[in-house]
């Protein structure tokens, strides 16, 4: 392009950035406030204490599928057999690092005055490395122990399904399945899930909204949840603007909620912060989350939150049929799935308008061999990377990976100090001998072809690079915007330079395109607090499903485009109009 088009595509990247600054304010709305429920709460904090530390001391290790789990949900069905429900189980198969268990959730029903559900869950199980897991989730067990007393003793406008489900820590497989199975899921209006009253003194409530690979809270429930929270005094911590954005863009979730948002049922978890994060940390998923760790004054303002958003979910006279696709910005301001959509569509209008000058400009220098060359290359990268995927799952087949339901090991699991390396090993080294021999046959094959032109080659990956944005869009606009966007801004204004102080910045100037990327990896890692081992983490998370193939796949496919914008850069011809770009 020259400089005039070049312009061009830069008043295009300032429209679309003009556009996400104005549209909260041309293209929001204020949800409306829902009335919390002023009844009195009745929630005994050392009733719920009491019910916590029996639970924890008695069943210490209630990993899914293990003798003791069993138990446990022996001593939640006693309990709840005295308040007077009907407890049922159902269970369901899992595979935990090879070996299949059984789960088992407990479901412990009361008939209200309609026959909508309203369900509360809380999940009885605990990873491998903890003993008692007071706070990870045996808090959340006794919460709801003492609501399900609660509301034992007076009637109810919904009917009431009290929830204790296993299998949580491996990607809430006993959420999941009741979900996909449970014959009257489709009665269910509304869950709320307790996980988990965190230690010593809290510091804040959090709300976790984010589906299980699809599905978001809808606003009023989220709205609603909040107020009602910061009816004991603390702040409410949940997800806007950015951050929501970002959980959107990947739809992780780490409570029973996901499942059921999922399944299109509107659901939330209320969770908490402690005021030492360090300690909660330190302490999370270790032998020391034990019951002396917790406090009974967060126990109780805890509980009373709990208390107070299930009671006004009970009083409400219908629940809302609303879109979970707005995003919030602020406070109760969402902005409105329409102005989300063609938000993420515009963002990619300077990609559309750099390709139109580069196919109005060089489409009759298109050709053949050119365009083949091209995506001969663009083959040879992609698919060493794509072999990756390949081999993850056959290593799974061949179990030389351990394998689980869904998602991997959970958080300072053994598994993770544990690195097979001589299959990662067999991974990877197979996939860069692909890549060389892919780069030997690519060299051999057009060896005699003419010096490649820069602008055609270009031209070409500039149409790959729409393809794959659209597929993106289709599959996750909040992906696509997040992770492409200054990919197709910086590698559709990258051109070449004739020098080599000019194409070593270019080339800078399209690796930096991989900041969003590179920053969700350094987030993750320090999250998981991994180090290198993180790159297990993700080999496993691959061969489970917590990352699907079909990201992967595309995600890759876009990668190998950035590596060949990268490799054009060193292209010996260019057009003599090329010294004048950028």
């Amino acid at each position: 392009m020259d400089s005039n088009k070049t312009k061009i595509v830069w008043i295009a990247i300032a429209f679309v950035l003009a556009a996400w600054l104005i549209s909260p304010f041309l293209f929001s709305f204020r949800e409306p406030a829902l009335t919390v429920s002023d009844a009195p709460l009745s929630f005994d904090a050392s009733e719920a204490y009491r019910f916590m530390q029996e639970f924890v001391t008695q069943y210490p290790r209630r990993v899914l599928g293990s003798f003791e789990s069993r138990q446990s949900t022996g001593y939640i069905h006693d309990c709840l057999e005295k308040l007077g429900y009907s407890i049922s189980y159902s269970h369901f198969d899992a595979r935990i690092a090879r070996r299949i268990q059984v789960g088992r959730n407990v479901l412990a029903y009361k008939q209200g005055r309609s026959p909508e559900i309203l369900a509360l869950v809380a999940h009885l199980d605990t990873a491998r490395t903890t003993i008692q897991g007071a706070m990870a989730n045996g808090s959340g067990v006794g919460v709801l122990l003492e609501l399900a007393r609660v509301f034992a003793a007076e009637p109810t406008n919904r009917s009431l399904l009290v929830i204790f489900s296993d299998g949580e820590e491996w990607g809430m497989l006993g959420a999941r399945d009741l979900a996909e199975t449970y014959p009257e899921r489709k009665r269910i209006s509304a869950v709320l899930s307790l996980d988990y009253v965190a230690i010593g003194d809290l510091g804040a409530f959090r709300l976790d909204e984010t589906g299980q690979f699809q599905g978001f809270t809808p606003p009023w429930l989220r709205q609603l949840s909040r107020r009602a929270a910061e009816t004991q005094g603390l702040p409410v911590l949940d997800p806007s603007g950015f951050s929501e954005y970002i959980e959107r863009a990947l739809y992780i979730s780490r409570a029973d909620q996901g499942p059921f948002l999922s399944a299109s049922i509107p659901a939330i978890n209320l969770g908490s912060q402690s005021r030492d994060r360090f300690r909660e940390k330190e302490i999370y998923h270790s032998a020391q989350d034990t019951i002396e760790n917790l406090k009974l004054s967060s126990v109780e303002k805890y509980g009373r939150a709990a208390e107070r958003i299930a009671r006004t979910l009970d009083k409400l006279p219908s629940i809302p049929g609303e879109s979970v696709k707005p995003i919030r910005l602020w406070d109760a301001r969402f902005l409105r799935p329409g102005a989300i959509l063609a938000l993420q569509i515009i963002s990619f209008w300077p990609l559309a308008v750099a390709f139109w000058f580069y196919m109005t400009g060089y489409h009759r220098q298109l050709n053949a061999i050119a365009m083949g060359r091209e995506l001969f290359a663009f083959l040879g990268t992609v698919l060493p990377l794509w072999i990756i995927c390949f081999l993850i799952q056959l290593a799974r087949v061949l179990r030389q990976l351990p394998i689980y339901s869904l998602y991997p090991a959970t958080l300072k699991d053994p598994v993770f100090s544990s690195l097979p390396w001589g299959v990662l090993a067999w991974i990877f080294g197979i996939s860069f001998f692909a890549a060389a021999v892919s780069c030997i046959i690519f060299i051999c094959s057009f060896w005699s072809s003419p010096k490649p032109d820069f602008n055609v080659s270009k031209l070409v990956l500039l149409a790959l690079l729409l393809i794959g944005v659209g597929i993106a869009l289709a599959y996750n606009a909040y992906w696509a915007t997040i992770f492409l966007v200054l990919p197709a801004w910086i590698w559709a204004l990258a051109g070449c330079k004739r020098n080599p102080g000019g194409r070593m910045a270019n080339s800078i100037l399209i690796v930096s395109a991989g900041i969003p990327y590179y920053a969700a990896l350094a987030v993750s890692a320090s999250r998981l607090n991994m180090g290198w081992n993180f790159v297990w983490y993700q080999v496993l998370a691959l061969g489970n499903g917590l990352f699907t193939k079909t990201a992967y796949l595309l995600a890759s496919a876009i990668i190998a485009v950035g590596i060949r914008f990268l490799a054009i850069q060193f292209h010996e011809t260019a057009a003599p109009q090329n010294s004048r770009n950028h």
